[in-house]
Formats: C-alpha cells, structure tokens, sequence
C-alpha cells in the first residue's frame, strides 16, 4: 500500500493600516524549484476496480508527468508549508471594540498561541509588510523569511520587534508570497496562502488583491482570509468577500466568506481553524487518472462525493501534481476524527 506523504503551501497575509514602518531583513534559506508536471486526465467516480498491494511508495521531487496506475493507494496527511506574510500598516494599532489591546498585540499574541502548535509538523516562512526604505507600494522580495521547521521562534521574536505603520500593499505582499510557493513545488507538497487583514488594500484598484488570488488558485495555490474587524465597514467587508472567494477557500459553516475576527479571542479562534484546515485536509496522491480515467475517494471507509464548488466533498487543489482537498464537512471530520484517505484510479487506457 502507498503512503503518500504530503506538505501544503499556507500564505498568510495580515493587512493593517496607515504609520510609520521599520526595516526588515533575513538571510533567507532557499530550496531550488522543481520540474511542473502536466494534467493527466479529468476528475471521475468509478466505483472501487483496485486492490491493496505493493506500489512502490513516491514520495519524491516532482519531475514531471504522474502516471495513471490501476490502484488503490492510501493517502496520509503530509508536513504542510506555511508562508504567512503579515502585513503591519498603521490602522493595526487601533483597539478593538471595548478592548484592552490593540489588534496588532492581539495578533502577536495569536501568533505565539497558534504556531508553536505546529512548529515541529509544519514549514514556516514570513513577509512582513509595508517595509521602511522601500516605496510605499512596494515589498522587496529579499525581506521574505522562506519556510522550513522550527522558523516559529524567528517569526515571534520578529513581530515581537515590530510596531504598525505605513499603507497596505497588499498585491505586493501576495506576489512576493506567491513567488516563494512557486520555487517550492514538489511532488510530496501541497500549496496555500491565507490573508488576514484590517483594511482595504492600498496601492492598487479594489480588484486587484483578488485578480492576483485568483491567479495563484489557476497555479495551485488557494488562499485563506482572515478578516481583523475594529469597526464595520462595508468597503472592508466587501473588500474581504471578494478575496475570500477568489482565493477559493472561503468559510462554508458560516455566513461570510472569510474569517472574522473581532476580538482578541475570536483572532486566535480564527488562526486556529485556518490551521487546523490546513494540516488536515490535503493530500496527494502518486497516480492521477487519464482522460478517459476515472478515481473515487474514500476517508475512514465512507465515500466522499467529488464537489468542484469547494463547498463539500473533495476538489482537486492541484491536478497536475496530484493534490487534492477535503472541504466543508469532509474536512471537518478530517480534523476531529484524523483518518487515512483511500483513493481508488482508474485507467482508460
């Protein structure tokens, strides 16, 4: 039987608000890109045509097309790669309604709650932005920390050092976040970005940020959105729905579709679900079905429907390297009852 081992890619973007800004600079470590893969066929639900045995195990570097094996394989949750590019504008120094803290000290101290968690399963990488010395629209590639394990210690000690200002360059900080995710493809790793923020972008048109999201989703990498709310505000709130659903992971237990965040508690909830997303509803698989193929997925023996909508059910999050992902109520009891995923490929010719 095949176990699979798989890692996701997590950008984070935490948008703030107006002020002043401080250098920021790592010597970043940097694992070279890998070769793409081509699409191997399209998504089926052929009934079980397949039996255990011994498949070699491929958990390598991608490079290049995965075939299509008559098999079943069991797919296990794999080391997730998180970038988390937080962005430090001035608004994040404001409180939140009848709070104690400001929502910058309240994303702190979500930070080091959340990510020691996760440390030692999970690659951590970091862009802060705005960035003192650069141009205000703009965030230098060199001042992203690139993700591995036990980067949880720099992060905190990073934004411990930090203080909000200056203007949300949001697009920047994603095209950099999406940059990094590109080098770090492979064939054992599974993609992502997750954006928080306060306030609108700036330095752009209000399309911009979710044209960009929905880019790094056509190339494998989908996007969370965790909004930090002081005050209601409709272009905020519009501004947040609109890159939550282009990043293709908007919330499907709740009425909007990002994360919100509106207290000191309800930011560490916050984190904590986009997390536990993340480590436990990716997988990837060595065998991708052709074109006339078919594959059914199962997880703890119980069929799991196919759902391109990304409501429910399993997606594809990256076909051409085999990845894919439990959402909705798939993914919820992925995360409270960990259970391997069995997939089932059929070849059609």
């Amino acid at each position: 039987m095949v176990r699979v081992m798989r890692a996701l890619w997590l950008a984070v973007v935490v948008t703030i608000g107006c002020g002043r800004t401080e250098v920021l600079s790592w010597t970043p470590t940097f694992t070279p890109p890998d070769a793409g893969t081509a699409d191997a066929g399209v998504d089926g639900g052929r009934p079980d045509a397949g039996v255990d045995g011994g498949v070699p195990d491929a958990g390598q570097p991608d490079a290049g097309l995965k075939p299509c094996i008559n098999w079943r394989f069991t797919l296990n949750p794999a080391e997730p790669v998180v970038m988390l590019v937080i962005d430090r504008s001035g608004s994040m120094i404001d409180y939140f309604p009848g709070g104690t803290t400001s929502k910058w000290n309240a994303l702190r101290d979500a930070l080091n709650r959340t990510l020691p968690t996760v440390d030692d399963v999970m690659q951590l990488g970091v862009v802060f932005f705005p960035i003192d010395g650069a141009d205000l629209c703009e965030v230098p590639a060199i001042t992203a920390l690139q993700p591995g394990r036990g980067h949880a210690s720099i992060i905190l000690n990073s934004i411990s050092n930090i203080e909000p200002g200056g203007t949300t360059p949001t697009s920047a900080a994603l095209r950099v976040a999406f940059d990094v995710l590109q080098t770090r493809r492979t064939g054992n790793t599974a993609r992502g970005m997750v954006l928080a923020t306060d306030g609108e972008p700036t330095c752009s048109g209000p399309e911009e940020p979710a044209e960009d999201l929905r880019r790094a989703l056509d190339a494998g990498v989908p996007t969370w959105v965790l909004g930090i709310e002081s005050v209601s505000r409709p272009e905020l709130t519009f501004a947040l729905v609109a890159m939550a659903r282009a990043g293709g992971r908007p919330r499907v237990d709740a009425g909007t579709a990002y994360f919100p965040a509106t207290s000191a508690d309800g930011l560490v909830q916050a984190f904590a679900a986009i997390r536990d997303q993340v480590a436990a509803c990716s997988f990837l698989t060595d065998s991708v079905p052709d074109l006339d193929g078919g594959i059914s997925v199962t997880y703890g023996g119980q069929v799991v429907p196919h759902d391109p909508s990304g409501m429910s059910g399993w997606l594809w999050t990256d076909r051409e390297n085999g990845e894919l992902v439990l959402r909705g109520d798939s993914c919820a009891r992925a995360i409270s009852m960990p259970r391997p995923m069995e997939v089932v490929v059929i070849c059609g010719r």
